[in-house]
């Protein structure tokens, strides 16, 4: 057996997703994910021994990282970014874990096993539907999705790519409670990381099962990470603060979706109030809780990286407290707003500047990762699929691609106005009349 390939996370963790589908993590891409079982139909531990489990193991005990499943970590790897395999495999258990490996059967099953990391995301509910997004993980975008598809017709969904994909994906709601939660306590007492995301993860009333219980178990050694939109910070009368104060600062870390700030961000991702993430932020740097930024970047931010940066550190700093901050960039993926869509000169300008940053003011993780995408060369066929992406998510928007990110008029002149010749296209095919009533009714249906 060779360790080269080896990631413990088929042997240690479990990554439950709104559909129910349980991956091997959340890293994995590829036009189909590979699916260890589903939450719905079978418990976990019935998945931590199937088939689909007990191949991923045999193939890495063989030497191999299965493409379909390990390809962002392959890249990162090849490219020499530390990956989140390597990350996996630092974790203090894993020297536990090595030794279920050695224990692996030849079929590839394992007993007396421990779940040692959870990645949680049980529900799609989110109050806010962000451009790189999708129904997926956002019961904003599925609603504003079947508004839109009220007003078109069958053969005009079934005749066009796009509205057929998203059209299938928003046939079932994917806010699942959590029917048992007998795992849950069953495996409590083993977890030592666990990762809140969604969805928003604090409107998931199994989040505030899992904070309560290890708070009144004393398990404040286990590390909780969060990915939030910083919306909100309690929920139904619980207060985040009333529990994450209990935790040590290096066992409890709040990661901020915030890729942009102001009208921008709001904008980028619909339904955010500024002031108000903007306040939670504060709330939670004043009360010394680790909150810090983790940003994706695409074509619609990547210009003004360098000043956001600048912007990032002075909300999330603590004044006069020599703690370092980091920054995650998280590079988008999706082919129709992918950093690829812009103009190579307009690339290069923008990495020029961002060579110059001085990383020790505000370590920076992944920028790698972005200068590589700025080098990649541009995608025109995607360059007209971010037009018309984007001027169908502007239907039922009171502010359009232009009022908040007015760059981008430039780019619509030099490919003759393809914002509105698409927009033109959209109405046409729905009759749909903007600034309806629908996009108040329904931010206001999720936020309460």
């Amino acid at each position: 057996m060779t360790k080269s390939k080896i990631c413990i996370h088929p042997w240690s963790h479990v990554n439950i997703n709104p559909n129910g589908d349980v991956w091997p993590c959340c890293h994995q891409r590829g036009p189909e994910m590979y699916v260890l079982g589903n939450f719905k139909t079978q418990t976990i531990e019935e998945i931590f021994n199937d088939e689909p489990m007990r191949k991923l193991r045999r193939d890495m005990i063989a030497g191999k990282l299965p493409e379909e499943v390990c390809m962002k970590c392959i890249e990162y790897e090849k490219m020499d970014i530390f990956s989140p395999r390597m990350e996996a495999n630092r974790q203090p258990y894993a020297p536990e874990i090595m030794k279920l490996v050695e224990q692996t059967k030849p079929d590839g099953s394992i007993e007396n096993f421990k779940i040692k990391y959870w990645d949680l995301r049980w529900s799609n509910k989110c109050n806010m539907a962000c451009i790189m997004c999708d129904p997926d993980w956002s019961s904003l975008w599925t609603q504003n999705l079947r508004a839109h598809y009220k007003n078109m017709s069958d053969e005009v969904i079934e005749s066009d790519g796009m509205l057929k994909h998203y059209r299938d994906k928003i046939g079932d709601d994917k806010v699942m409670h959590v029917p048992d939660m007998g795992w849950i306590d069953k495996h409590i007492h083993d977890v030592e990381n666990i990762y809140f995301a969604g969805g928003e993860p604090l409107l998931m009333d199994e989040h505030w099962y899992i904070l309560e219980k290890l708070d009144k178990l004393g398990r404040h050694d286990v590390k909780i990470k969060y990915n939030t939109n910083m919306s909100k910070i309690e929920h139904l009368g619980k207060k985040g603060l009333d529990y994450w104060r209990n935790w040590p600062r290096s066992h409890m870390s709040i990661e901020a979706s915030i890729d942009e700030t102001g009208e921008r961000a709001e904008y980028i991702r619909s339904g955010t109030v500024w002031p108000t993430v903007e306040k939670n932020i504060r709330t939670l740097v004043d009360a010394e809780v680790k909150v810090q930024p983790n940003t994706s970047i695409g074509a619609y931010n990547v210009m003004r990286l360098p000043e956001l940066l600048e912007e990032l550190w002075e909300l999330f700093k603590r004044p006069n407290v020599n703690i370092p901050l980091r920054i995650n960039l998280n590079p988008v993926l999706n082919n129709w707003c992918r950093i690829h869509i812009l103009p190579d000169e307009w690339k290069q300008n923008t990495k020029q500047k961002l060579l110059k940053i001085q990383q020790a003011k505000f370590p920076v993780t992944k920028l790698e990762k972005i200068l590589y995408e700025l080098d990649r060369p541009q995608n025109i066929d995607a360059t007209h699929a971010f037009f018309r992406h984007i001027s169908f998510l502007d239907l039922n928007k009171h502010t359009t691609l232009f009022d908040a990110l007015p760059e981008f008029k430039e780019l619509d002149d030099m490919y003759g106005n393809l914002y509105d010749k698409f927009k033109n296209e959209w109405i046409e095919k729905s009759n749909y009349k903007r600034h309806s009533s629908t996009s108040a009714d329904i931010h206001s249906s999720i936020h309460n």
